[in-house]
């Protein structure tokens, strides 16, 4: 048995946070129930790759924990998959929930089909073959599908992320500042494959072992990945999640016309002027369709051909109208403008800055400041 150093420390650290983190998620969490389990299993798989590979640093001398460690290393390849799922089940609605298909797992039962044809070698037999080279090629073969498999399914978490940000215009009056946590999510697990693809181009490739950068700074990177993204997810409140758009539906079954066209803006201007339902801080296109009796593809029609503007712009659109009416009452003397926006019917300093630029092609402060001088 090696003696304690300061990397085991690391490990026992990502060890314990990891399983306190998948616990204190579905304990404290009551929200975004069905992403969180996923978010658990994943910290749960971490910590468990995080032990075995304690077990291997540690007891390398000892068969069965050596075995133990090299079987827990073969869940590298249900992380991509299990990524994919999480942001999927967090940022969308889905009926029935989304499940993943069989095939993601190809590639981690082949690793475990390799593990077991490891066993039929004794302990002696396997080191013996590993220092002859003779299973180089076949670690290095599983080693770079295991980078670029979990590379693929960043991109598809990614391209969610750039779906999400479309869908969020058409859906929402409002920002869940989700953004910012699912790019945090994925730059910090870019990171862990940019250390390993490093450390792997380096052993394989440069023929190169140094002290900075190795496969013990990618371990290390592990429970610092599972401390972010167990911090944000903490924090992350319950979301509005996006219905995903069927690119299958026809856009003729849901058109308007004439008369319809008509009656369904006339409803959509009562509400927005008399009722002023755009006041409501997350009023969301299913809230405004549920108000004018009609389905979400109608509204979204007539606002984007009628109106030529997203759900999003729409309404705050009116919101700014508001925000410019309150300013040239001079409210804006008694009152913060975080206040007044917030009376507008915004619910962050962000979104209200970011739709009175685009409305005003200005800033608050500089439009104050240009209608004091007039």
């Amino acid at each position: 048995m090696q003696s304690f150093e300061f990397i085991d420390l690391i490990l026992f650290l990502g060890v314990s946070q990891g399983v306190f983190l998948a616990v204190t998620i579905q304990i404290i969490q009551n929200k975004n129930r069905d992403a969180n389990k996923v978010l658990s299993i994943i910290l749960l798989i971490a910590s468990i790759m995080l032990t075995g590979r304690l077990f291997y640093f540690r007891y390398s001398d000892s068969e069965w924990l050596f075995r133990v460690a090299a079987f827990v290393d073969t869940l590298i390849f249900v992380f991509g998959p299990l990524f994919y799922l999480y942001f999927r089940r967090l940022v969308f609605n889905e009926t029935p929930l989304y499940k993943l298909h069989f095939s993601n797992f190809i590639p981690a039962a082949c690793m475990i089909g390799y593990y077991f044809w490891t066993l039929s070698y004794s302990y002696e037999e396997f080191f013996l073959l590993f220092n002859q080279g003779i299973l180089v090629i076949p670690y290095f073969i599983m080693e770079t599908v295991g980078i670029f498999f979990n590379i693929y399914y960043c991109y598809r978490c990614f391209q969610l992320i750039r779906t999400y940000q479309k869908e969020e215009k058409k859906n929402l009056s409002y920002s869940q500042s989700l953004i910012p946590f699912l790019y945090s999510f994925l730059i910090t697990v870019l990171l862990f494959l940019t250390l390993w693809l490093l450390s792997y181009s380096k052993v394989y490739f440069l023929h190169v072992y140094t002290s900075v950068i190795n496969y013990n700074l990618v371990w290390v990177s592990i429970p610092i990945s599972i401390y972010v993204i167990g911090f944000y997810s903490l924090k992350q409140p319950e979301i509005f999640r996006m219905p995903l758009s069927k690119k299958n539906l026809t856009r003729n079954k849901e058109r308007l016309e004439g008369q319809a066209i008509e009656d369904l803006n006339q409803k959509l201007e009562n509400l927005m002027v008399t009722e002023k339902i755009y006041l409501n801080h997350k009023l969301t296109l299913v809230d405004l369709a549920n108000q004018l009796n009609t389905s979400t593809n109608n509204v979204s029609w007539l606002l984007n051909n009628i109106h030529k503007s997203s759900f999003y712009d729409y309404i705050n659109t009116y919101r700014v109208k508001t925000f410019v009416e309150k300013i040239e009452k001079g409210e804006h003397h008694h009152h913060t403008l975080l206040a007044l926006s917030m009376d507008s019917g915004f619910n962050s300093k962000s979104t209200f800055n970011k739709a009175f630029k685009t409305v005003i092609k200005d800033t608050p402060s500089n439009y104050i400041k240009k209608l004091n001088t007039i």
